[in-house]
């Protein structure tokens, strides 16, 4: 009989066991060791998706003192109340350790985050932000005046067709999600080489897998991503997608 497909919508599970250490995080992860020692205040960056909040999850499970906060950005809540919300989550914790998504930040947000950056060093707090962003024409020049003063660490994605298969197959791992060698081949063949775009085409494979009550075979997810190949092929080729 054939076993049902169940869509269960679980989260990623940012383990040890899910963490792929490769030759563009070995630097990183060094320093972020010492940082657990020494302390200091670090600013994990990266050009694209490297596994900066896999990273930060997996410390601070392995560490009791570490506090970790993901960063919700919110244009509603006065600077203050963020700010207030996130020493709550800290409580005393002698690490602190800031997860930031890569969409731009309103702007009190930004001004919180300002005076955490503050708050750290009037309380002798080691702390690390785990950020990608590239653009700062709309952020505060006060907390650009800040970040300045920390030490950057970069992240590299993976490049080499065995660090790209393990990291896809610990995504998939993360999630629950069972994808064959096969399919993660075809990935790598018609798909840009980026961990953003072979993500997103990992999520709709399984999404369409669900939707079409398909198994993840690689005869069926060939015809998908062959799709996802001409996409975005074509979206390069557009006047629209060069213009930006």
């Amino acid at each position: 009989m054939r076993q049902q497909l169940l869509d269960l919508g679980l989260s990623p599970a940012y383990s040890h066991a899910e963490w792929v250490r490769h030759a563009g995080v070995e630097a990183a992860q060094n320093r972020l060791a010492l940082w657990l020692v020494h302390g200091g205040r670090l600013w994990l960056k990266s050009e694209a998706p490297a596994g900066k909040t896999h990273l930060a999850h997996m410390l601070a499970a392995g560490h009791p003192q570490l506090g970790l906060v993901s960063v919700q950005p919110d244009a509603t809540q006065p600077a203050t109340r963020q700010v207030a919300g996130w020493l709550e989550m800290l409580g005393h914790s002698a690490w602190w350790l800031f997860d930031l998504p890569a969409s731009p930040m309103p702007r009190a947000t930004a001004i919180a985050l300002f005076h955490m950056l503050e708050r750290s060093r009037e309380m002798q707090r080691p702390l690390a932000l785990a950020w990608r962003n590239t653009d700062f024409s709309d952020t505060p020049p006060e907390l650009v005046s800040r970040l300045a003063t920390l030490e950057q660490v970069a992240l590299a994605q993976p490049h080499s067709d065995a660090e790209l298969t393990s990291v896809l197959h610990a995504v998939a791992d993360s999630r629950q999600w069972q994808v064959d060698e096969a399919v993660i081949r075809l990935m790598l063949t018609y798909l840009p080489r980026d961990l953003d775009t072979l993500i997103t085409a990992l999520e709709h494979l399984e999404h369409a897998s669900l939707a079409e009550r398909k198994r993840l075979t690689a005869r069926w997810a060939g015809r998908q991503i062959r799709g996802l190949g001409d996409e975005l092929h074509t979206e390069r080729q557009s006047p629209l997608f060069e213009e930006s």
